[in-house]
């Protein structure tokens, strides 16, 4: 069996502080060699606890009715402290041990629970701090391929290919993550080859294939089976891009593909940038936008107008209405692109930036 970590002193105390908030009576924690490491008693922290050292040589409770000539020992009952079934301590509660004996078996009971507790949620954090650290380190600009790899060997993610997708609130008029992102940084991070923070207003979650986590009811975007850690890179600057941009993000998650160049591009415009390309569409209606987006989805008049279930001769006239409005004709694919970028930079500037 793998022997726990040491048992640290800054835990035992918080555990001792815990266990005596409603006891009179003095509770000390002693590590695997005997020494008082925590106490309701601070003057006796840093010293030896001899009946302490014979539980730990023996494995059972030693009790001290007459303390050792030339011991600090005072009264009481000396449990074991085992976590994951190791010995790595003792409980010692003070008192006449006709009084504590059984308490002492209760709070040595405790002590084992919360210290249990207590260092399943400090291995939780310190997943957390590590995945947010290598994710933070992803989108920091500051890495090169080389460098990425390296850091997805350390965090033990391997070698690819990784997903990695962004989430955010489906409402609101800012960038916010999901409402449900605290509880699934949790679950992901406990999880093998699963890294997830909260970072730039969005929630980021990275994995290795062929794992994919979606986030129901929340506007994504994923880059899918990604194998080299240079591009992994670069798809993670563009996914930060939008962090300003949540209302481009699709419902429910996209891919990153072809289809969303355009959207990665938008995201990173600066603001005079967007504004520009937003007036070029600012009389449009929202049905000619649905036109646009009919017509960049089809590859024929007919099929763009099954799509948006009209008439060919009505989708011609309100391309004929678009031209018109912009001065750029939709079926002409270079002019149809600069259509969707401002329709795409007037949905990134309609509430704002987050």
């Amino acid at each position: 069996m793998t022997r726990p970590d040491p048992l640290s002193s800054e835990l035992a105390q918080r555990v001792v502080d815990t266990v005596t908030t409603r006891m009179d009576r003095h509770v000390n924690v002693m590590d695997a060699h005997g020494v008082i490491i925590a106490s309701s008693d601070p003057e006796r922290i840093g010293t030896l606890h001899h009946a302490a050292a014979r539980v730990v040589a023996q494995g059972s409770a030693v009790t001290v009715t007459v303390p050792e000539a030339g011991s600090a020992d005072r009264p009481g009952v000396n449990e074991p402290l085992e976590v994951d079934g190791v010995l790595v301590g003792v409980v010692g509660v003070t008192g006449d041990p006709r009084e504590v004996g059984q308490l002492a078996t209760v709070v040595a009971l405790g002590v084992q629970l919360l210290i249990a507790q207590e260092r399943s949620y400090d291995a939780a954090t310190r997943r957390s701090t590590a995945a947010r650290e290598l994710l933070a380190a992803l989108t920091s600009g500051g890495l090169d391929a080389d460098e990425t790899a390296a850091r997805l060997r350390v965090a033990g993610m391997g070698e690819g290919p990784w997903n990695l997708s962004v989430w955010a609130d489906a409402a609101g008029d800012v960038t916010t993550p999901p409402a449900t992102a605290p509880q699934l940084v949790s679950d992901l991070n406990s999880r093998r080859h699963h890294r997830a923070a909260v970072l730039h207003g969005l929630l980021w979650v990275l994995t290795r294939a062929p794992h994919a986590p979606a986030v129901p009811g929340a506007r994504g975007l994923r880059a899918a089976s990604v194998a080299d850690a240079g591009a992994l890179l670069a798809h993670a600057l563009d996914l930060r891009a939008l962090a300003g941009h949540a209302r481009l993000l699709p419902a429910d998650g996209g891919t990153v593909d072809d289809g969303a160049a355009l959207l990665l591009g938008v995201g990173h415009l600066p603001a005079a940038s967007l504004a520009r390309r937003a007036a070029t569409v600012a009389r449009l209606t929202p049905s000619d936008a649905e036109t646009v987006t009919a017509m960049s989805g089809a590859t024929t008049l007919a099929a763009a107008a099954a799509a948006l279930y009209v008439h060919r001769n009505t989708l011609v006239q309100r391309l004929a209405r678009i031209r018109e409005r912009t001065g750029l004709d939709p079926r002409v694919p270079r002019e149809l692109a600069a259509l969707q970028i401002g329709l795409l930079a007037r949905t990134a500037l309609e509430r704002g930036a987050g």
